[in-house]
């Protein structure tokens, strides 16, 4: 204890030294302090030695110790360095959703984002149910953890009559993904997802601690042949799909591949993540049923959201499951954030229970079904270097270019001529074995997309050239 003592009183005599110096003085010696302080010389190295540790000081060998460059150094108000020495080194993901927020601004035609633009929005259908339910005194009030009654009933209804599924509220697509991989998966595990496939499924599964498998895809959908092996290969349980609109290739799961694939499932004891983004988008005199709609025994996990059919500010999905897997959704989502705004959630279900709702799906599709039309138009005036890969969605088209360009040069020289898109490589879990780029015809208008295309075009000549 004495020692001890002893020491911190050679240290506090030092700092004294170091704060009345400058960097690159001389402190006192060993003998000089010993004299000074009559303490013991093991007592003083002891002192100096944890002040070097510190930074505060330098020893240099033969010359003596000094105060150390850094130790001038006073922190100003707004300086935040210090919080790299708090955070340590601790290994934080990136923004892997960057990608999908594109550079906007005056100038710039969007053929990246794959929200509607506000001229496809119902929006006198959402002012009209905000009205109706500002005047309700309990839509200000507490909601259930797991979504109010009436809306879990309305996503339970888009599965069919006679599922037992019990859906969850959350908010968005995006969240319900961030819900699914943590709440299923367990850090380190491996998670098969069809590759290319969604930006925004990768990155929530990195983040999540998963490690994302690529499995190969074609225009019926994933490959499941492909996806028996990968799940044998990584021990995997959990997959990832999108069998209605593959994002970003557009591709439909065929129905020999869904039989192939519950099979599997229920051979392998498979959970399967299914994400039906943009269902309300899809024919319901053609669509087909969702995996979760003939899913007995409990295998797959249902995402559905508004976000795409109402507004990018509508951020509502509903997480649908069975069984154990129900249970573990809605233990975390019960400790999340408490609940979705009731406000949001009697909004959504005021707008999809009304008569003008299938009214605006009806436009919608329609209106997108043009635009859709007017980019792949324009797509064919440069079909000399690029070629159209399987199709099917709505929003976008996914493209090879069949020339030796890097499509992130690409993206930046179509940026720079005033068109945002999104280069093929953000698309995929691992390496890309082709070269393409996506591009959306959802928040343009179809004027923007045709001198968006064309803009795309002249940026593609000169990366050539």
């Amino acid at each position: 204890m004495l020692q001890r003592s002893a020491a911190h009183r050679v240290q506090t005599h030092l700092e004294k030294h170091i704060a009345a110096g400058a960097p690159g003085d001389r402190v006192p010696s060993v003998r000089e302090l010993m004299a000074e302080l009559g303490v013991s010389p093991a007592t003083v190295r002891s002192a100096v030695a944890q002040l070097v540790r510190d930074g505060a000081l330098e020893t240099i060998s033969g010359s003596g110790t000094f105060i150390a460059q850094r130790a001038s150094r006073q922190l100003t108000p707004g300086d935040r360095s210090w919080q790299t020495v708090a955070l340590g080194s601790t290994d934080v993901p990136g923004d892997f959703l960057a990608p999908l927020r594109p550079p906007s601004g005056p100038g710039i035609i969007d053929l990246a984002s794959g929200y509607p633009d506000t001229s496809l929005q119902p929006t006198k259908l959402i002012a009209k149910a905000l009205r109706d339910v500002s005047r309700r005194p309990d839509t200000f009030d507490r909601a259930p953890p797991h979504g109010i009654p009436a809306l879990r009933r309305w996503f339970s209804s888009q599965l069919g009559p006679d599922t037992d599924h019990q859906v969850v509220i959350v908010a968005g697509g995006q969240a319900a993904l961030s819900l699914c991989f943590r709440s299923i998966g367990l850090p380190g595990d491996s998670i098969l997802m069809d590759s290319p496939t969604y930006i925004g499924a990768i990155g929530a599964a990195r983040a999540a601690g998963l490690n994302p498998v690529p499995v190969p895809c074609d225009g019926d959908g994933v490959m499941v042949h492909e996806l028996a092996k990968a799940a044998s290969r990584h021990k995997a349980t959990l997959v990832y799909l999108q069998p209605r609109f593959h994002n970003p290739t557009g591709a439909r799961l065929s129905l020999a591949r869904r039989r192939t694939l519950m099979e599997l499932a229920e051979a392998a004891g498979l959970i399967i993540i299914e994400d039906d983004w943009i269902r309300d988008l899809d024919d319901p005199e053609t669509a087909l049923r969702p995996l979760a709609s003939d899913d007995p025994d409990g295998h797959v996990i249902h995402i559905a959201s508004l976000t795409k059919s109402v507004s990018p500010a509508m951020r509502i999905a509903g997480v649908s499951a069975t069984g154990s897997i129900a249970r573990r959704l809605q233990a975390t989502r019960s400790i999340e954030d408490f609940f979705v705004s009731p406000l949001l959630q009697e909004t959504a279900v005021t707008i999809v229970t009304d008569p003008a709702w299938q009214r605006h799906l009806r436009h919608l599709r329609a209106a997108v079904t043009q635009r859709q039309a007017v980019l792949r138009n324009e797509l064919t005036a440069i079909d000399s270097v690029a070629a159209e890969d399987a199709v099917g969605s709505p929003l976008h088209v996914w493209f090879e270019i069949r020339a030796a360009v890097d499509n992130r040069a690409l993206q930046s020289a179509a940026l720079s001529n005033g068109v945002a898109t999104i280069a093929g490589d953000e698309w995929h879990p691992g390496d890309a074995p082709s070269n393409h780029i996506r591009l959306s015809n959802a928040a343009a208008t179809p004027h923007q997309i045709e001198t968006g295309v064309q803009l795309f075009a002249q940026a593609l000549e000169q990366i050539l050239q």
